[in-house]
């Protein structure tokens, strides 16, 4: 089994996904006292010797993805994400796709979207040309199935927060052929996010090729499901030219009708049209079975995605310390939070703080907050400004984009 008696009953509970996500308002699940930390391990299989092994210590608040593949005595990391220092940045989305959809034919257990889609796409990121429209159903459906509540008005929260912390778009990313011809990614000039990924052109840490071997294996899978002699009926071919129109959800009986007919039995396909957990389990069953190119249904069925004109702005805000309460700094972090989540803007969290030696004690300098605005800067800005003066604060804080001690913000409120 992919996913063990533990990992299984330990995800049905509710403060998995907030930790595994390390989301704001997570429950502490560290306990001091414990020899050994809760570790929690799976195993997303191939067949031939290939896996992805995710091994999870939610009280370390640390995730380590490791592959394993024939010629690589024990799996070998490609990434891990934490608090600290992470590396989190292993493949591009249309990567993490192919691999659910090939371990859902391998395994019928693992149906796609589900625990592997939700689990690994922190794993994964977007770079430029990738199409939100193919992305967002999947990632949404994911974690919908996998979490109750948090779907109402746009996509789920916890796609957003993904798409904010994985969106490296027009961040200098770039792929190339390293000389061994397997490809590894790098960042040639940075407005934006940060690439942290083991997978650069010089990296001796990546197993290029045990990856490279991984995406073929994967790409063998899907071929193979895609290639039966039964697709090419003329009447499957008629039903599914319908299925890929753009109301071609609507036709799927006729579609499971046609394939029964002619003796097609892919128990993983025939369930996606038959019973899918999901619209868009279907969609890339449909896909596949017509040989559509990889998402290329998926905007088709569901439309222009919500985040397609979505953007997010990381600020740094500095408070100075002189004459203020040594909680400031939480107490304008704390506001700033419930307002931004409010008006469904972003969030705020304190960073840091300084302080220095004086008079036999320490003396409060200042305090740090990173703030994440999304879509409306300019609303956004307007209400830190707000809950800044309230303070009387507003005239000795710096508001910069993050990373950039040029690019200050004036903090004045409209007219």
């Amino acid at each position: 089994m992919p996913l063990d008696d533990a990992l299984t009953a330990r995800m049905a509970e509710p403060d998995f996904w907030p930790v595994y996500l390390f989301e704001d308002d997570a429950p502490d699940v560290y306990d001091e006292d414990a020899e050994d930390q809760e570790s929690l391990v799976a195993r997303f299989q191939l067949g031939g010797g290939f896996a992805l092994v995710l091994d999870l210590t939610l009280a370390l608040e640390y995730v380590d993805l490791a592959l394993a593949a024939p010629g690589l005595p024990e799996p070998v990391t490609v990434g891990w994400d934490d608090q600290a220092h992470f590396h989190p940045h292993v493949m591009p989305w249309q990567e993490l796709d192919l691999l659910c959809r090939a371990v859902a034919l391998h395994d019928p257990e693992l149906r796609h979207p589900g625990p592997m889609l939700a689990l690994l796409c922190r794993f994964a990121f977007l770079a430029d040309g990738d199409d939100l429209d193919g992305v967002t159903p999947l990632v949404d459906a994911a974690f919908g199935l996998m979490r109750s509540g948090g779907g109402e008005g746009g996509v789920r929260a916890e796609t957003r927060d993904w798409f904010d912390l994985r969106d490296l778009r027009g961040t200098g990313v770039a792929w190339t052929s390293r000389a061994d011809g397997h490809r590894a990614v790098g960042q040639y000039h940075r407005d934006g996010l940060p690439l942290y990924s083991l997978r650069a052109p010089d990296s001796e840490d990546f197993p290029f090729a045990g990856w490279s071997a991984l995406l073929a294996r994967a790409r063998e899978r899907i071929d193979t499901a895609a290639g039966d002699r039964a697709l090419r009926a003329p009447a499957v071919r008629q039903a599914l030219d319908r299925c890929t129109a753009s109301d071609g959800y609507e036709h799927l009986a006729a579609l499971a009708d046609a394939l029964t007919a002619v003796g097609y039995t892919h128990p993983v396909l025939m369930r996606a049209v038959t019973q899918p957990g999901h619209r868009a389990e279907a969609c890339w069953a449909v896909e596949t079975l017509s040989g559509l190119p990889q998402g290329e249904l998926m905007p088709r069925w569901f439309g222009p995605s919500p985040l397609a004109d979505s953007g997010s702005w990381r600020l740094s805000l500095t408070l100075p310390g002189a004459e203020r309460p040594w909680r400031f700094g939480q107490q304008v972090a704390e506001e700033l939070r419930t307002a931004l989540q409010e008006a469904r803007l972003g969030r705020a969290e304190v960073g840091g703080s300084m302080s220095r030696p004086e008079g036999g004690g320490y003396v409060h300098v200042e305090d740090h907050l990173d703030v994440l605005i999304r879509d409306d800067l300019a609303l956004g800005v307007t209400i830190i400004a707000r809950v800044l003066h309230s303070h009387r604060a507003a005239e000795t804080a710096t508001l910069r984009h993050a990373g950039k001690k040029d690019a200050v913000i004036p903090l004045r409120l409209p007219t």
